[in-house]
């Protein structure tokens, strides 16, 4: 079937202001562009099907892109608007839907029955404690209400009325809840005199600058990264530089190569906000501003040090809750305030363009490391102790190393072109939180 003449216009016209790898007139999809993929698609998902009566049940709206869209949504059951956690007070079957915009989720059906329950779990707000610190605990029956005040509790024997309870002494704690009959299974807890993770932390963003000396419209977006992080110290910024076609950027590394393909970095710049699914939209502040807005679940710490013309250095990650997925460490190192002698297309200055930020070397795997399950307990502190790394060739001035650690999550996510082809890229990822420090400097958690 033929293209429509219409159509081939609106082509042709996108194409031409849209700035590719292959055409070094600079352009892209930062400021001015969209602010995420669009929403094609809605998933509704509950961690319970079958419950009791007088029964509250807690459900998730999440976009193709694994945005959260729960409280932009609309819930039903049996085509009855109602709200969200929803009360299930009589025996039946209920079909529960969402709605976002013009889209509608997948159905779940809810299944309440007027009958005891059959098994009770004790669950705990952290998994790591030290003295003097308190653990809260709750009981729920398999229907997911929450029975802790009928519930007994034994620790380590003893029934126990306080909750929270405050460890005074080190070693290992066994609690056991009883309810109707059921009792749940023991919960064995740590107790330490050493450093746990602080109970909260303050949650930074890293703007992620695909670029290139080759682009023309770059330097904007380069401007809006730095004027972001000299208004707000809980923002960083890091450049990936990467070259066209036709023209070479000698501050390319086989990463940045690597991701501009990797991510679909179709034009430049694009500027990512904390992870490559949210595309910032510079140089406006509103996706910057809500990505620091929500809770940090946790922070890091960092140490470093330059031992024989090496890099040493010490990461501590502090988890305030337990993750419920894999969760991966990446390392970074940074040099600011770098010149070279190819000239930055777009900009006066030519080859005293200072560049900001640009990413030098990773120390990790491409795609992360993973942090084992087994370390990322709320309260927990995971520690990667780094020594004798190779510092790059190419640095122009130690004094402007940094080192960018942070923690993200990974995902495969689906998505419709511009044709309506459907393809899945994996994975993508969203960033927990992320620290910054100068080589030679410590940074404590905050």
């Amino acid at each position: 079937m033929k293209t429509p003449f219409l159509l081939k216009c609106i082509l042709l016209v996108f194409l031409a202001i849209s700035c590719s790898k292959s055409d070094d007139n600079g352009g892209g999809d930062g400021g001015g562009g969209t602010t995420g993929d669009p929403v094609t698609s809605i998933t509704l998902s509950t961690a319970v099907t079958d419950v009791n009566t007088d029964s509250q049940v807690v459900f998730t709206v999440k976009g193709n892109s694994n945005e959260n869209l729960s409280s932009q949504s609309i819930f039903k059951v049996d085509g009855v608007t109602t709200s969200n956690p929803i009360m299930f007070s009589s025996e039946g079957s209920f079909e529960v839907i969402a709605e976002f915009e013009d889209l509608a989720s997948n159905k779940i059906i809810i299944t309440v029955v007027d009958a005891p329950p059959t098994s009770i779990v004790l669950d705990f707000d952290r998994v790591c404690y030290s003295i003097g610190d308190s653990a809260t605990f709750e009981v729920k029956d398999n229907f997911g209400n929450i029975v802790t005040t009928q519930a007994v509790v034994s620790v380590n024997g003893t029934v126990t009325t306080a909750n929270p309870y405050q460890f005074t002494t080190t070693g290992s704690y066994d609690f056991v809840a009883t309810y109707d009959g059921l009792t749940s299974s023991t919960e064995t807890l740590n107790v330490t005199s050493g450093t746990v993770a602080p109970s909260s932390f303050t949650k930074k963003v890293l703007l992620e600058d695909f670029t290139g000396t080759w682009c023309s419209q770059c330097p904007p977006a380069g401007a809006a990264v730095t004027n972001a992080g000299n208004g707000n110290s809980n923002i960083f910024g890091v450049g990936y530089h990467a070259s066209s076609s036709s023209s070479q950027d000698p501050m390319e590394i086989p990463e940045t190569a690597y991701w501009s393909t990797y991510y679909n970095v179709t034009g430049f710049p694009t500027v990512y906000v904390n992870g490559p699914d949210t595309r910032w939209n510079f140089p406006g502040m509103a996706q910057v501003n809500a990505e620091l807005a929500e809770e940090a679940t946790l922070g890091l710490a960092l140490e470093t040090a330059i031992v024989g013309g090496k890099l040493n250095l010490e990461v501590n990650v502090g988890f305030k809750s337990t993750p419920d997925e894999e969760v991966r460490l990446m390392v970074y190192l940074a040099e600011d305030n770098v010149t070279t002698s190819t000239p930055q297309a777009g900009s006066s200055q030519g080859v005293n363009y200072v560049h900001r930020d640009v990413l030098r070397e990773v120390y990790t795997d491409q795609l992360g490391d993973i942090i084992p399950s087994s370390n990322t307990g709320g309260g927990c502190i995971f520690t990667r102790t780094f020594t004798g790394l190779d510092l790059p060739s190419n640095i122009d001035d130690m004094n402007e190393l940094k080192v960018i650690v942070y923690v993200r999550n990974t995902y495969t996510k689906t998505f419709v072109d511009y044709f309506g082809n459907t393809h899945t890229n994996s994975p993508h990822y969203d960033i927990y939180n992320v620290q910054e420090v100068h080589v030679g400097g410590t940074q404590a958690f905050d």
